[in-house]
């Protein structure tokens, strides 16, 4: 039998230099550590079976019963409330007035379940031993947001969108554009097009700083979502080094307002959604 992970009821937090708050130099966000190893059905079946000395099948065998039976009840509009969680079916769409005496037409028209935790699962984090680390900081290149150039509108909290043909801003760490490899400078690649790519050079970014990399748009960059990486040879101790490459984990959106932070960033301000090379 393979060995059981125990719930020893210790959660490890790490704390993010906070980068939503760029004139902000000493605050930070706090995520939780996860565990590389995610639990399954299996698992949670196996230690219940321990805890009850019941066979492991008969209880894997129930709580896929009850996994099921919950859906069910979902699926036909019933509310579902547990100690771990409340279960709510959902709906999201837009249809036209014709439509409304046509079958349901499932690619405008969304259907799914809402959790929110439940009693149990708020006495389970009430009671969980917290442990906070800091996480250190980048030494690599690493992008924190792009936007528009463009001034953040007083009364919406928006800026004008990412446009090709306009000036756009990197926010980064570490990411001064320098080097001779030719592979140094800012690199767009389109997601519906990936052999579309347009690459801008040292020469062509102003400021070219190690926390701002300011530049025109390429004409031919289209709207739609595009790939961001920089590759770069700085070093903050003035050494050249060899070219490290950062790319956002997820597409910036070129020809959507964005609001008045750093658009097209990670989550919580945090590190690693990226790719370091």
């Amino acid at each position: 039998m393979a060995t059981i992970q125990e719930a020893t009821m210790d959660l490890a937090l790490k704390a993010y230099p906070n980068e939503l708050t760029p004139d902000v130099d000493n605050d930070y966000t706090v995520r939780v550590e996860t565990h590389e190893m995610s639990l399954g059905l299996e698992h949670i079946a196996t230690k219940v079976a321990k805890n009850l000395n019941k066979s492991v099948n008969e209880v894997r065998s129930i709580l896929e019963e009850a996994c099921q039976e919950t859906a069910n009840y979902a699926a036909s509009g019933f509310c579902i409330s547990t100690p771990l969680f409340t279960l709510r079916p959902m709906a999201s769409g837009v249809i036209m007035e014709e439509e409304l005496s046509q079958p349901v037409d499932r690619e405008k028209i969304s259907v799914y379940g809402s959790l929110s935790q439940g009693a149990l699962l708020k006495e389970a984090f009430a009671k969980t031993h917290l442990k906070l680390f800091l996480q250190p900081a980048v030494t690599g290149p690493y992008i924190t947001g792009m936007v528009s150039a463009a001034p953040v509108n007083p009364v919406t909290q928006t800026r004008a969108p990412i446009k090709g043909g306009k000036m756009a801003v990197l926010n980064v760490k570490n990411g001064k554009i320098v080097g001779d490899d030719p592979s140094v400078g800012i690199t767009l690649t389109s997601v519906s097009n990936p052999e579309t790519s347009f690459f801008i050079g040292p020469d062509d970014i102003s400021p070219n700083t190690p926390t701002k990399l300011q530049f025109i748009l390429p004409a031919g960059v289209t709207d739609g979502e595009w790939r961001v990486k920089i590759t770069t040879q700085y070093s903050s101790s003035g050494q050249t080094k060899a070219p490290r490459s950062f790319e956002l984990a997820r597409p910036v959106n070129i020809g959507s307002t964005t609001a008045g932070g750093d658009g097209g960033g990670e989550e919580e301000g945090g590190g690693g959604g990226g790719s370091m090379g």
